[in-house]
């Protein structure tokens, strides 16, 4: 509760340069090999440990109940 603007801002960051970094990748793995194949491997692997992550890290969701505000 105390740092969730922090996780958010963390997993923002990271998917904006998962953004950047995996065009360049791709287009690295197709020009190198001149087959899909190892793009789509590699997208299926970076897919599999966000998903890992994202279970191991955020676990359970639960809301959050706001305390009133004293003098209100």
């Amino acid at each position: 509760k105390e740092i969730s603007g922090l996780s958010g801002g963390l997993f923002n960051m990271f998917g904006n340069i998962s953004g950047i970094v995996t065009p360049i990748a791709i287009g690295y793995i197709v020009g190198t090999t001149g087959s899909f194949n190892g793009a789509l491997i590699y997208v299926g692997v970076h897919a599999l440990i966000a998903v890992l992550s994202y279970l191991v890290l955020v676990g359970d969701i639960k809301r959050i109940e706001l305390k009133p505000v004293a003098g209100q």
